[in-house]
């Protein structure tokens, strides 16, 4: 799949991190194909994008029926993979990350539709995108 990263005006380069809710950003994103493919295809896109804007990039999936108590984790195209343990979800994830950030907190940007998890980053003075603003990005 290729996607053009459109120019924008927001300085990207201010940024440590970028903590994007998966499963939100990707559904919004009308990508097509198996859950797989749409993940594969949802993180290639993001890795173009870091080509242009680049930053370090985490992206936190809701685990599903993993079966393991464990989180899982890993790198795919220099992104930071995350997955929920069984009985947590992605939100869970991105809210202990937001707690436990480090560095400045402006200089975080969390992508998520989810109010759950906006709220709790304002209230943490990270900045925020919706999903919907991030695909704006992506021809």
């Amino acid at each position: 799949m290729s996607l053009k990263i459109k120019c924008c005006a927001f300085n990207w380069r201010a940024l440590i991190k970028i903590i994007i809710d998966g499963y939100n950003l990707m559904y919004r994103m009308e990508l097509t194909g198996t859950l797989e493919q749409k993940r594969e295809k949802l993180l290639e896109a993001l890795a173009e994008f870091l080509t242009v804007n680049p930053a370090e990039m985490l992206v936190v999936f809701d685990g599903g029926k993993n079966p393991s108590a464990h989180r899982g984790a890993g790198v795919q195209c220099g992104i930071k993979i995350f997955y929920s343990a069984q009985g947590e979800t992605a939100d869970d994830y991105i809210m202990e990350m937001i707690e436990k950030r480090t560095g400045k907190a402006k200089a975080h940007l969390i992508v998520s539709s989810d109010r759950q998890i906006t709220n709790f980053a304002k209230e943490h003075f990270m900045k925020i995108m919706t999903s919907d603003e991030f695909t704006e990005y992506f021809e």
